[in-house]
């Protein structure tokens, strides 16, 4: 039996000499691209340059085009000066140049954005802080008699907020007379802060001057409610004035010229209103306590509302 095995073997291994290189099954691969990388030298002054890496080594033409476009230097030893001269890319050896920079005029708006950007803000810190005041000063409007003294009482146990709107009121108004007079062009080479400022301290003083004189007369006449009640009344209106008067002065700012005069009007009305409001609602309580007629009434408002304004105009044209 080891005998016959051993046959076997043998007759296979002749079997497998004898056949043909083309019966054999091989196993093909694919062929290898073979990736020659070109060694890009060239010779200045003697030196032989690196073959490039990275992106030029992949690229020998951009390779080529870097090494000998830039750098044209003659045969021999260049020194560390004399690279950084043939250098085209750094101006090393030229001579300083002077940039004179000049300054920028804006001839924008911006300062005007800030401002009216400044006064949303505050009347929204106000609101924020003090909503429940806001909403009573609003819906007084449209209350009753009885209501409108149990929300005056309200009102004039919170003195900071209107305090608050009181300042804000004189910071609208001014910035109103100045859209006025600059529309006007009254005072066209006055820079714009001490206009504003002109006209926030003569709203102020002329506010302040008009309360004191209510006060001294309600003590000297002893008339006290009748002028805390028409105070209360005429800062309620200003009040209301400079909530409502904001929105249109922000689409004054920014509007074009063509809009303005209609915008001007708009605002006409909306103060000739609230005074006529400020007339009508005071009249009444006035009346109660002070027997007096509609006629000197009138009289009043024309001697202490009108008049004054007509005399800040006067001087306004006057001085600027």
């Amino acid at each position: 039996m080891k005998y016959i095995l051993y046959l076997i073997l043998l007759l296979s291994a002749k079997a497998l000499v004898a056949q043909a290189p083309g019966d054999t099954a091989t196993i093909r691969q694919p062929p290898v691209k073979k990736i020659r990388h070109t060694a890009v030298k060239k010779e200045i002054a003697g030196t032989a340059i690196p073959e490039a890496k990275d992106s030029l080594h992949n690229n020998p033409d951009t390779a080529i085009a870097w090494l000998t476009g830039p750098f044209k230097a003659g045969k021999g030893i260049l020194s560390y000066r004399d690279v950084l001269k043939i250098n085209p890319f750094y101006n090393f050896f030229a001579l300083p140049e002077n940039l004179v920079t000049e300054e920028r005029n804006t001839t924008g708006k911006e300062t005007l954005f800030y401002l009216l950007a400044g006064l949303l803000f505050f009347f929204a810190l106000i609101k924020l802080l003090f909503n429940r005041y806001i909403t009573n000063l609003l819906g007084l409007i449209f209350r009753g008699s009885l209501r409108q003294k149990q929300i005056r009482e309200q009102l004039l146990q919170t003195p900071l907020p209107s305090l608050f709107l009181n300042i804000f009121f004189v910071i609208v108004a001014g910035l109103y007379i100045l859209f006025l007079l600059e529309y006007y062009r009254m005072a066209p080479h006055t820079p714009f802060w001490l206009l504003l400022l002109y006209c926030v301290v003569t709203v102020g003083l002329v506010y302040l001057v008009k309360f004191l004189i209510l006060k001294l007369t309600g003590w000297v006449f002893n008339m006290r409610d009748a002028a805390d009640t028409y105070i209360f009344i005429v800062f309620l209106v200003n009040k209301l004035l400079a909530i409502f008067l904001l929105p249109l002065l922000i689409v004054m700012a920014f509007s074009l010229p063509s809009w303005t005069n209609i915008l001007l009007t708009l605002s006409y009305i909306m103060v000739v209103l609230f005074f006529a409001y400020r007339y009508i609602v005071s009249f009444a309580p006035v009346r109660r306590e002070v027997k007096v007629s509609q006629f000197h009434f009138f009289m009043y408002l024309c001697a202490f509302e009108i008049i004054p304004l007509l005399l800040i105009y006067k001087v306004l044209i006057h001085f600027f």
